[in-house]
């Protein structure tokens, strides 16, 4: 059987990075360990499903799509079931993804559109780290949720700059008039961390 793991790094650390904001800003407990190793498990279940849709006749995806699905279902569900925060959180997400779905089989990943859909639905994981342990979503977890999706779109802009956009000049001007729109913002809302990290 082989095992498909994603390759893509960006979104390694659109995984990592939201989810374990959001568990520190509402104090780590060991739900978040066990709650995350379900939603790697979910995670690397895309790298199959996307293969397949991609080219459908890779058709020993299934072995390791199941099996990823499985232990992560297995895992997250006791959760999403006996917290209605974490059902709400998954409902709002969950058409994200499928527009993720949609682009791939329309052969249009490199979107930026579908880089932005990506970034949100995996920055609102930071609010499932947060509901694990707090009654309700207070402001600090969205405000954070969205310095996480500020940040992943400006290294979205930069690194399509440097590579795939490299030679287009519309792009480019775009991308800068974010980052510097981004600077002033967050300035402007004295999130002057934000402000520096962004403009770095």
């Amino acid at each position: 059987m082989k095992w498909y793991i994603p390759r893509e790094h960006g979104a390694w650390a659109m995984l990592i990075v939201p989810y374990w904001i959001g568990a520190a800003i509402s104090g780590v407990h060991w739900t978040h360990i066990v709650f995350f190793i379900g939603l790697f498990a979910i995670y690397c279940a895309q790298a199959p499903l996307l293969t397949y849709i991609r080219n459908p006749k890779n058709t020993d995806v299934w072995p390791s799509f199941f099996i990823y699905v499985a232990i992560g279902l297995a895992i997250v569900l006791p959760f999403i079931f006996t917290n209605l925060t974490l059902l709400w959180i998954s409902l709002g997400i969950a058409p994200f993804f499928m527009l993720n779905l949609l682009f791939a089989r329309l052969k249009k990943e490199r979107w930026f559109i579908n880089d932005l859909i990506a970034i949100t639905a995996l920055s609102a994981l930071l609010l499932f780290a947060y509901g694990l342990t707090e009654p309700a979503i207070q402001s600090e977890a969205y405000i954070y949720t969205l310095i996480n999706i500020l940040f992943f779109t400006g290294s979205v802009f930069h690194v399509k700059s440097l590579i795939r956009e490299k030679h287009n000049k519309t792009f480019h001007k775009a991308s800068l008039m974010y980052h510097v729109a981004v600077v002033i913002l967050t300035f402007a809302l004295q999130w002057y961390g934000v402000s520096f990290r962004t403009s770095c």
